[in-house]
Formats: C-alpha cells, sequence, structure tokens
C-alpha cells in the first residue's frame, strides 16, 4: 500500500492549490516543454508504482520483476522531485533513495520477503 501511496501522491502535482507539489516553475524546463513533460513523468511514475506494488503482491508474471519496477518507478519520481523541486519534498528523494538502494542491494531479508518466504 505504501508503494502505491508513494507512486500516487504524485498525481498531487495536477491539483492547483497544493503550492509545495507546483509544476508553474521548474529550473530546468523551459515554459512550453514544462508541463508536456511533467504530465510525462507523473503517469509513468504512477504506473511504474502501481506495476511495482502489484509486483510486490506477488502478481504473476511481474513478481520478479521488482528491482527494475522500483528503479524505474524511483528514477520517475526523482525526476520529477528534482525538475519541479521543492525542499518540503526531501522525504520523497530519502524513500527513493531507499528502494533504489533495496533493488541494488537486494538484501537476504528483502529477497525472502518478496519470494513469500
Amino acid at each position: 500500500m505504501l508503494l502505491m501511496a508513494h507512486g500516487l501522491v504524485h498525481l498531487l502535482y495536477l491539483a492547483p492549490d497544493v503550492s509545495e507539489f507546483s509544476l508553474e516553475r521548474s529550473w530546468l524546463l523551459s515554459d512550453p516543454a514544462r508541463k508536456p513533460v511533467a504530465y510525462f513523468l507523473i503517469a509513468s511514475t504512477v504506473i511504474a508504482f502501481i506495476l511495482l506494488a502489484l509486483a510486490v503482491w506477488q502478481a504473476p508474471r511481474i513478481d520478479s520483476a521488482w528491482p527494475v519496477l522500483a528503479l524505474v518507478g524511483a528514477g520517475l519520481s526523482t525526476a520529477v522531485l528534482v525538475l519541479f523541486w521543492n525542499r518540503a519534498l526531501v522525504l520523497g528523494l530519502v524513500i527513493n533513495a531507499l528502494l533504489i538502494a533495496a533493488a541494488i542491494l537486494r538484501p537476504a531479508w528483502l529477497e525472502r520477503f518478496m519470494s513469500g518466504g
């Protein structure tokens, strides 16, 4: 549930009254590219985290893909957070860093958990 929630929270960028999640400024993207790039990244992030949550729940055919899905989801999320930076969202970067570390290091306890053991 937490993985899905982490992905879905990116939809707050589409809410006009949540100032921490704003697409109105980007330190890197020009004005014409800002919203199309943001919409693509947000949609991709949400999809990646939903798939990751399904993999964690042992969904057939994607359960073994969790490391790739974690890397993709966390990478996309990090891109959104960095492009539309607000220091109030630093917790999102911490979560992404932990997911990337888990996907790369794949500790034994996590492998047991992911295999249903």
